[in-house]
């Protein structure tokens, strides 16, 4: 097709969970025959152990030609707005409160994005940001509802009575309502499993054999966790962090009001007793949302939606097509020095000010 298609990334020492749905969406992106990569800042970087078969650009420096596309992550909010140098960019939008998260509480941001005059469209990937982008951006900006998608290797397992959680988001709520159920004496024969330090395959591992996943989710854009535990056959209790309120429904989950442990420990105790006394009652809960989950964070629709969103992106004369030739900085142009050279150059730093105050003094 004669233009490039690249996704900016930032340099994250392992691959986090947007890190990912990058990587994924330039998978697809090239299956439909679009040439799509990702773009990181230092030389030679890569993934050795995530195994995506996407194409990398590295540099802190690229050229782009003219109708090449960008897609700029909405990190930092509008603070790496100046990367672009006012040439068109389309906004992949992971969170809600990274938006404004470089603004303030006195002064309006400019664009039909915030604080991006240059964007020409988003991608969303769930439907609260989608809705948070509705009220966010000017009437008539072009939003493109794109899902994540959850990998197949999160599947269910012969069940176990394990209760896993992930301990870092909202430790002090989740390790109250653990408490709260060991203190019921009613956790016998149950087992804790934290979810902490591993591989993806060892993710779904534990996943696929826990019969209960606590969720401790907070401000979150998808809460991707608590769905590929639903993929797993898990059955969720937690909190909806917003962006999970899409799946988790009460139907097939817990939803637990914001901060209450003894709401959480209750439901925890309900699904262990469908599990032990219910089965039935489980199983038909914990399968309703798998089913609900894997219909709408599949590979195919997360292709279909992509389609259709980059027809209208990479369009002749669409406006998200740069205009012209420009070469372009990665945020690792602005990232502090690492390594050797770095702690040299900074100690350097240090002895000249040292040297700069006695002689001022």
């Amino acid at each position: 097709m004669g233009r490039v298609i690249r996704f900016m990334a930032p340099d994250l020492a392992s691959p986090s969970g947007g890190i990912k749905v990058i990587y994924r969406y330039v998978e697809h992106l090239c299956a439909l025959g679009h040439d799509a990569r990702v773009w990181h800042g230092t030389p030679g970087f890569a993934y050795e152990s995530w195994g995506s078969t996407a194409p990398v650009d590295t540099g802190t420096e690229l050229d782009f030609a003219a109708g090449d596309v960008l897609v700029m992550p909405e990190t930092g909010g509008s603070k790496w707005s100046f990367l672009s140098q006012g040439q068109p960019v389309v906004m992949l939008c992971q969170g809600m409160d990274f938006v404004f998260s470089n603004s303030d509480f006195l002064t309006d941001e400019p664009g039909a994005y915030p604080g991006w005059p240059q964007a020409t469209a988003a991608l969303t990937v769930s439907d609260a940001i989608h809705t948070f982008l509705e009220r966010a951006c000017h009437d008539g900006f072009p939003l493109h509802n794109v899902p994540v998608q959850i990998e197949d290797w999160f599947e269910p397992r012969p069940k176990e009575r394990r209760i896993a959680l992930m301990p870092r988001r909202r430790r002090e709520d989740l390790l109250g309502a653990v408490q709260l159920v060991r203190r019921s004496g009613r956790l016998d024969g149950w087992e804790i499993v934290l979810i902490d330090g591993m591989t993806q395959q060892q993710v779904a591992e534990e996943l696929g054999r826990a019969a209960v996943f606590l969720f401790g989710a907070e401000r979150e854009g998808v809460g991707l966790p608590g769905a590929e535990a639903m993929a797993s056959g898990c059955y969720v209790v937690g909190f909806t962090g917003d962006g999970a309120k899409e799946y988790m429904l009460p139907e097939h989950s817990s939803v637990i009001a914001d901060s209450d442990v003894v709401g959480m420990c209750d439901r925890t105790l309900e699904a262990m007793d469908w599990f032990d006394h219910d089965r039935e009652t489980f199983d038909a809960r914990a399968e309703a949302g798998r089913t609900w989950v894997r219909s709408r964070h599949s590979a195919e629709l997360v292709r279909t939606r992509l389609d259709e969103a980059f027809t209208a992106i990479t369009a002749e004369g669409s406006p998200s097509r740069l205009p012209h030739d420009v070469r372009m900085q990665h945020y690792q142009a602005h990232a502090p020095r690492y390594g050797a050279a770095g702690r040299a150059y900074v100690s350097a730093r240090r002895v000249a000010r040292r040297a700069v105050d006695r002689a001022r003094g």
